[in-house]
């Protein structure tokens, strides 16, 4: 809006407003518009770097509490498994009675191989609420790593020998799998339902 005063000539002048004019106001937008472009994936980014962070020191927790079996059972627990390899997906009951030697309700083991493996119910390990989905969540009551995902794959030295082949890592494509990896145990997370923008998470990587 412009308003006119009286000068001591007797003339009208314009005295134009404080407001802004369409241009300045569509300059603004459109630097915000770019601003939000950029800072949209640097947040994406920074939020995928921290999950993955989480789920490295997720797993590196269950290796440790693998590593705490074996010094004192003198091997490392199979969980049933026939070879190397173990899926937690599915298994969950297993996986928490032989590290934590109690059901996740806190009470007695019941599964086979966890009253064999840990009889002693020895507590390798505690579990907390943050590592199962929650309810109304996908894989609700599952263990899943910080992603949600709930294929996270264990792979054991079965022979003793301190060395697991490329060979032991079944879930693995050939292409990715490791010819040799001199440890004990290595954890790794596999492609939830095939989304085509999963990356893959390895703990030898």
């Amino acid at each position: 809006m412009t308003t006119f005063s009286q000068s001591d000539g007797g003339s009208r002048r314009a005295r134009p407003t404080g407001g802004f004019s369409l241009v300045e106001l569509l300059t603004v937008i459109a630097v915000i518009a770019i601003l939000i472009a950029i800072l949209v994936p640097v947040a994406s980014t920074v939020r995928d770097s921290a999950l993955r962070g989480k789920t490295r020191s997720q797993l590196a927790q269950y290796a440790t509490a693998y590593e705490a079996f074996r010094a004192d059972q003198g091997h490392y627990p199979s969980m049933g498994a026939p070879g190397a390899e173990f899926s937690l997906r599915g298994n969950n009951a297993v996986f928490i009675e032989t590290l934590s030697g109690f059901t996740v309700d806190g009470q007695p083991p019941t599964h086979p191989y966890a009253l064999r493996a840990n009889p002693r119910r020895i507590r390798y390990y505690t579990f907390t609420s943050n590592e199962f989905a929650r309810a109304g969540e996908p894989h609700a009551g599952e263990i899943v790593e910080a992603f949600g995902n709930p294929n996270i794959h264990v792979v054991i030295d079965r022979q003793g020998t301190g060395v697991v082949r490329g060979s032991d890592f079944a879930s693995l494509p050939s292409d990715r799998r490791p010819e040799t990896l001199a440890g004990g145990v290595f954890f790794f997370v596999t492609n939830p339902e095939n989304n085509a923008e999963w990356s893959w998470l390895t703990t030898w990587d």
